[in-house]
């Protein structure tokens, strides 16, 4: 698996997945993204800027779409990044591809970012996505209060962080005995 910038090609996926509620799921809030807004994206950046970038999760072997990924501005005081993580196969879920895409923009970001810090937010009933963040080094701070807006109510959202030290350290091998 594999990150890549979004082509243009991609685009009738990339419509697709930005508006398909079961693709959405129930965690990323119920408001849709326009096939033209999304397009116009496109046009406009091709979906990479420093606001906001996706990438594109996929198959090297086959270039066979699997999900994305993003990254944007945590807060304006800061280098630090928040990310996120998609895996529009729905079939393909539960199988450890999250992580993998997760482990993947993070190595992408610390490799290519002057940044010190990442972030990911998510619902607190989004278990599965914080197993992802923790499998991915990520330590839970705490509960942000009424953080997203999903399903036409507020949500409370965990809030994990990544730092460079520690990413750093975990990419070490183990010393030899």
């Amino acid at each position: 698996m594999g990150l890549r910038h979004v082509r243009q090609e991609d685009l009738s996926w990339l419509e697709r997945s930005c508006a398909d509620p079961e693709v959405r799921g129930p965690f990323l809030g119920s408001r849709m993204i326009s096939p033209h807004q999304t397009a116009q994206t496109w046009r406009d950046n091709g979906c990479s800027s420093p606001e906001f970038e996706r990438l594109i999760v996929c198959d090297l072997a086959d270039e066979r779409i699997c999900g994305d990924v993003g990254h944007f501005p945590s807060c304006r005081y800061s280098s630090s990044r928040e990310i996120g993580w998609t895996l529009t196969e729905v079939g393909l879920r539960g199988q450890g591809l999250a992580t993998e895409a997760a482990s993947l923009l993070v190595d992408y970001l610390f490799d290519n970012w002057q940044i010190n810090r990442l972030q990911c937010a998510m619902s607190v009933y989004n278990h599965a996505s914080r197993r992802v963040a923790e499998k991915c080094g990520f330590t839970h701070e705490g509960v942000m209060r009424g953080f997203a807006f999903v399903g036409g109510k507020y949500v409370d959202c965990h809030l994990l962080s990544l730092l460079r030290s520690e990413w750093v350290e975990a990419k070490e091998p183990e010393p030899r005995k």
